[in-house]
């Protein structure tokens, strides 16, 4: 141990190797899993993961990823169900480019998950450990590896000879754990990983470093923030991302319940911010017509300017990062900024409600809660109603959702990458339990896959489902997450809606061009890969169930056998083939 190295208060942990102290603080940071994809020069991962599953030592767990995509896919779901930061390596710049649009999935999505790949080796040939000793080497070295993607992270380091390993693992995790949460990258040179240790390691953990606590409001901002709920004629709470953290469910149901407050998710909602079984939940005004708006962790909350609410109603706005940093442009106002996490904005409004109520608001706000329950039984009864007129040829993707909706137990985790086809996911999954629905937050495609796999790891007593569009699950590398879902006994089923369309460039292009070429000709080559591939068989190639479903009739018995199949151990991927958006258009605009 050199003299004034490390600071005295820092724990001592084995370790022989810079490497040794890396994995060592990934496990005391909170981190499970290593999603790691091979690479030359990160060797040292394996090697530190063995020496420390054989000596006793703290280490993650690696897991074997076949693409990089996943790998990141795959830890973004990790972290989204366990609530812990999770840890991906790969090769090189050329494995940080094969991240691709995870990427964006993890910095719009605010993924606690620190993303790591070794950089090529510089030292000359022979003159220390981990130097050059293959020509590809001279290839590998970019100007910058860290630019490659500094803008979707927080933070990122490039491994230093000046650095104790250890902490700074602890202190990027720090980093990605502390709101707004978000993924950190550290790029690894061979040369520093393999640096002997002289003696023991100290450091602290991403624990001894601290994590800050959630912020609480200013009581006189909670005050008039419940001031004007309680005397709404027409209030509404709108969400879309504050689920990402469970307790705040349970804060805003409580909430909600005392103020009879209906609850509307937004456009871009990615968690269960709220139980789509309550009374409350989806029988709220629209947000022109509201008179309060309390807009919890929403990027988007409306279209501005057709939208927005009137210049008379009063908005007040939760976000732990109010003025939205990570988007450059933001054209949203509020009479109130709040910068705080959901639970602890509800939690301070519901108090100081709580003592400004007077019998004439409970009164009111009873009536409020009577007609919003009638409205709920209204929506459930159409809804209902719909899936079985929808139960008919031809094949009908709200009817997919519906009967999947009947094989959901209540702690089944959701994941819906169905695009188009969301809004009949989000109809009929029924998701109340914190934690049983997600999106990916972003607006990359590809990310279900790696995602469900991660899920799976998280939460194995847990079905997981997968609900993805053709295109989207095209997008990722599914067969990748297929072969760990089958290899590391995490199996999932995924159901692919098969409208072998981009809507994109079927719906959207119409919508951009109504009176174009393409829509009095149909010409839609560019938005349509029809025949599709046979999803079926991506599940047979490693060893799990597929199934292609054409009829109405078929669809419910086809997901039973996926779940029951699943439930058993393996990977399951029913394909439901459903009109392609043309002939959807084609049939609504007949008479």
């Amino acid at each position: 141990m050199i003299e004034g190295a490390f600071d005295p208060r820092w724990k001592e942990y084995g370790a022989e190797e810079w490497a040794d102290a890396m994995v060592a603080s990934m496990k005391l940071g909170g981190v499970e899993y290593l999603f790691f994809v091979s690479g030359s020069e990160i060797a040292f991962y394996q090697e530190s993961v063995a020496k420390a599953q054989e000596r006793g030592w703290p280490a993650p767990r690696l897991i074997t990823i076949t693409h990089e995509g996943e790998a990141l896919n795959a830890a973004l779901g990790y972290t989204m169900i366990s609530g812990q930061p999770s840890a991906t390596a790969v090769h090189v710049d050329v494995g940080t480019f094969n991240y691709g649009g995870a990427l964006h999935t993890a910095w719009r999505g605010g993924y606690p998950v620190l993303i790591t790949a070794g950089t090529g080796p510089r030292a000359y040939p022979g003159s220390m450990l981990g130097a050059r000793n293959r020509p590809v080497q001279w290839v590998q070295e970019p100007r910058d590896q860290g630019e490659i993607l500094r803008q979707y992270t927080k933070m990122d380091h490039r491994l230093e000879h000046q650095d104790n390993p250890g902490l700074i693992v602890s202190r990027l995790l720090q980093v990605a754990m502390s709101e707004p949460k978000g993924p950190v990258y550290l790029s690894v040179p061979r040369e520093s990983a393999m640096l002997r240790m002289p003696g023991k390691t100290r450091f602290p953990t991403r624990d001894e470093l601290g994590i800050a606590r959630p912020a609480w409001p200013d009581p006189a901002d909670a005050r008039r923030a419940a001031e004007w709920l309680i005397k709404a004629d027409n209030p509404c709470i709108y969400t879309a991302k504050s689920g990402r953290n469970p307790d705040s469910v349970v804060e805003l149901v409580r909430l909600a319940e005392l103020l009879a407050l209906p609850v509307m998710d937004t456009d871009r909602a990615d968690r269960l911010n709220f139980p789509t079984t309550h009374p409350l939940y989806g029988t709220g005004p629209e947000p022109k017509d509201a008179d309060v708006l309390l807009i919890l962790e929403t990027p988007v909350p409306f279209m501005p300017p057709m939208e927005a609410p009137s210049p008379e109603a009063k908005i007040v706005w939760v976000d732990v990062d109010p003025v939205q940093s990570r988007y450059k442009t933001m054209e949203y106002h509020a009479d109130l900024w709040l910068p705080v996490v959901t639970s602890t904005a509800a939690r301070a409004i519901h108090d100081a409600a709580t003592s400004m109520l007077t019998r004439s608001d409970m009164s009111r706000i009873s009536d409020r809660r009577t007609k919003l329950e009638d409205r709920k039984r209204e929506l459930a009864a159409s809804a209902e109603k719909l899936a079985y007129q929808a139960g008919r040829r031809p094949l009908h993707p709200r009817w997919v959702a519906y009967e999947m909706g009947k094989i959901l137990e209540p702690d089944t985790i959701v994941l819906d990458e169905a695009l188009s086809n969301s809004d009949y996911v989000n109809a009929y999954h029924r998701r109340a339990e914190p934690g049983t629905y997600f999106g990916s937050g972003g607006s990359s495609g590809g990310w279900g896959s790696g995602a469900a796999l991660g899920a799976k790891l998280a939460k194995p007593e847990s079905d997981v489902i997968l609900a993805t569009g053709d295109g989207f699950f095209l997008f990722g590398s599914p067969v990748s997450a297929l072969w760990c879902s089958a290899h590391y006994k995490a199996p999932f089923l995924t159901v692919v809606f098969v409208n072998r369309s981009y809507s994109t460039g079927t719906t959207g292009l119409k919508r951009t061009y109504p009176h174009g070429v393409v829509a009095r000709t149909g010409n839609y080559e560019g938005g349509l890969f029809d025949p599709p591939p046979d999803f079926a068989r991506i599940a047979e190639s490693v060893n799990g169930y597929g199934e292609t479903v054409r009829e109405p009739e078929d669809v419910g018995p086809a997901l039973r056998r996926g779940i029951d199949c699943v439930r058993k151990g393996s990977p399951a991927i029913i394909a439901v083939t459903l009109p392609t958006l043309v002939e959807e258009m084609s049939l609504k605009e007949t008479p």
